[in-house]
């Protein structure tokens, strides 16, 4: 299970600064398991959006946001014409299925409202490749849905390195620029100025092992 906690609603609402029409998808697995990101958080979101002026298109809880097979179903699918009205989708899910709606052929800016910060014990996976660090501290908003800290085998915050060449990657010539990606991305949904704000470091110390993290207890109304 990858364990997440919500955004500040401030930090979502920065997020969102532009789009007036979102779509929201939820998480049936690992968020509602975390009550992050399940049919009543996605709800609350919803609410709380509204209440701020923004016009909700629709939203779904996909069973795994993570496997591109279910999420392509649900937006192209079943909520395509919900998905088509929107502006901008927001996921509450770990960055891996923040990535995977984002490529799954929306054609929409797609933004965080959890950020990932551990995986927790599972069993039995298949065919996998690897998305989301858990850093703890989401870029995904600024960087069209792509982490660079993962995709990059530096984790370059601002840009390729010098050692990139013809779009490829310097430590693997097999593998594309992961800011090469990120261009492109933002390219086709018309956000390049994104690519001229300066991303100080990353606080890494947040990924320190092990991490623990406790959830209070809800206080009876």
């Amino acid at each position: 299970m990858i364990v997440t906690e919500q955004k500040k609603f401030e930090e979502v609402l920065d997020s969102l600064e532009g789009h007036n029409k979102i779509f929201i998808v939820g998480c049936g697995s690992c968020a509602t398991a975390w009550h992050t990101g399940g049919e009543t958080e996605v709800k609350e979101m919803a609410a709380r959006l509204e209440d701020q002026g923004k016009q909700i298109t629709g939203w779904v809880v996909v069973d795994e946001p993570c496997d591109e097979r279910k999420s392509k179903k649900e937006l192209s699918r079943t909520y395509r014409q919900q998905v088509a009205d929107s502006d901008a989708l927001l996921v509450m899910s770990c960055g891996a299925g923040v990535q995977t709606v984002a490529l799954s052929g929306v054609n929409k800016p797609v933004y965080p409202a959890l950020n990932s910060l551990y995986l927790a014990r599972v069993e039995r996976l298949s065919k996998s490749d690897e998305r989301c660090i858990l850093c703890g501290d989401c870029v995904l908003a600024w960087t069209g849905g792509i982490c660079p800290v993962t995709i990059c085998p530096k984790g370059l915050l601002n840009g390729p390195c010098g050692g990139s060449q013809d779009g490829r990657c310097e430590v693997d010539a097999t593998k594309e620029c992961a800011w090469v990606a990120i261009y492109e991305r933002l390219q086709a949904l018309g956000q390049e100025e994104k690519l001229l704000v300066y991303r100080s470091p990353k606080n890494y110390s947040k990924m320190i092992h092990p991490r623990r993290v406790e959830k209070k207890a809800a206080v009876p109304a």
